[in-house]
């Protein structure tokens, strides 16, 4: 059974561990540290509560600019399929609307993560506008928005 939960501080190793596993350039220890340390109500992760083994996590944060800005998103390849992704999008959409009132919403992905578009596009996101050479490599990414007032 997958429990989609608050991150706690000492899981942000294991959070940086899966990080590597999912992205080309993952964010720095450093930076997930800080991330839950300025927002750490809007920090969960997936856990296998068999194993008691991270699976999947999301940040994010709010942007003075009035959108909830989910920053990070990863689910580990053995569980990916499975409806975690959308479960902790969903979790972290409803925190920051339960906490902060927020309900326009936004995200940068990488044009190839088909996988990703499709799932973002099923909760309602839309392709603003693309952001060339977004990626360290010079890939470019898509800004999606969801507006949900």
């Amino acid at each position: 059974m997958i429990l989609i939960r608050r991150a706690e501080r000492n899981d942000i190793g294991s959070v940086y561990e899966l990080e590597k596993e999912c992205f080309r350039d993952p964010y720095p220890e450093i930076v997930l540290r800080m991330l839950y340390e300025l927002y750490p109500e809007l920090f969960f992760v997936a856990e296998d509560s068999d194993t008691k083994t991270i699976v999947g996590y999301v940040s994010g944060m709010i942007r003075i600019d009035g959108f909830g800005h989910i920053v990070s998103i990863c689910v580990g390849q053995r569980y990916r399929g499975r409806g975690i992704g959308k479960r902790l999008m969903e979790t972290i959409e409803n925190a920051m609307r339960t906490l902060f009132n927020i309900c326009k919403y936004r995200l940068e992905v990488r044009v190839s993560n088909t996988n990703a578009i499709n799932l973002y596009k099923s909760l309602g996101y839309r392709i603003e506008a693309i952001l060339k050479k977004y990626y360290l490599d010079g890939e470019d990414g898509y800004l999606m928005i969801k507006n949900s007032c």
